[in-house]
């Protein structure tokens, strides 16, 4: 049995089977790399610390609450939605779990999260504050009596 050089249609080239994906071998060959750019996964451990869990069990609770019961008829579950929403938009730094100090413990920019949560339900004065405008036909959440 001979082996065509060319691939052809019998898909072989010098004895291995080859598959055309329409990309180029060229592409599929690594660069190289400095030993540096791994000192991250090298060094550091992917555990946990107890101390990093409890700020992201904290943070992740106030996640639910604010979107499991944004819309909640029952006072209970309105009452966790208003206390997870004032928690966020606290800028308190007083206390050790407040939504700031959480923030920095975790690695994250307290900005971009506290947006990302609450959105368009910051209120215009933050909203403002922090560089976007509130349109005026956007309606404001009011925290039932």
């Amino acid at each position: 049995m001979a082996f065509r050089s060319s691939g052809g249609a019998s898909g072989m080239r010098r004895g291995v089977p080859r598959m055309w994906s329409g990309v180029s071998d060229d592409i599929l060959i690594p660069e190289a790399a400095l030993p540096s750019q791994f000192g991250d996964i090298w060094h550091k451990t992917r555990a946990i610390t107890p101390e990093r869990a409890l700020a992201l069990a904290v943070l992740w609770e106030a996640v639910l609450d604010l979107t499991k019961y944004r819309f909640a008829a029952r006072r209970r579950q309105q009452r966790l939605y208003w206390e997870a929403y004032e928690w966020v938009t606290s800028d308190d730094r007083a206390w050790a779990f407040s939504f700031a100090n959480l923030c920095d413990a975790i690695g994250l920019n307290v900005e971009p999260v506290r947006i990302q949560l609450l959105g368009e339900l910051l209120p215009a004065a933050q909203m403002s504050q922090r560089g976007r405008t509130v349109p005026a036909h956007e309606p404001m959440l009011e925290k039932a009596a």
